[in-house]
């Protein structure tokens, strides 16, 4: 399987990652961006629904800016 992720925002501003996965050979055969040799996020999605073994997800960001908004949540709330 190929995994591409894809760093975003949220509504809030904290940051996570956009994850897609799909087979291999698909990845190979996808046209990629001009400049960056990468699937589109577009092309990424399609892939990940079309696949019967596709997969998609979010995972957070642990920057450092992301990191203190947490601990200042966290800190805020106790």
């Amino acid at each position: 399987m190929e995994w591409a992720r894809f760093h975003k925002t949220d509504e809030n501003g904290r940051h996570y990652f956009q994850t897609y996965s799909f087979p291999y050979a698909w990845a190979a055969t996808t046209p990629k961006e001009p400049g960056t040799g990468r699937i589109s996020e577009a092309a990424a999605l399609a892939c990940s629904i079309i696949s019967m073994s596709g997969w998609q997800w979010q995972t957070p960001c642990h920057c450092v800016e992301c990191a203190i908004k947490a601990k200042s949540a966290q800190h805020a709330t106790s």
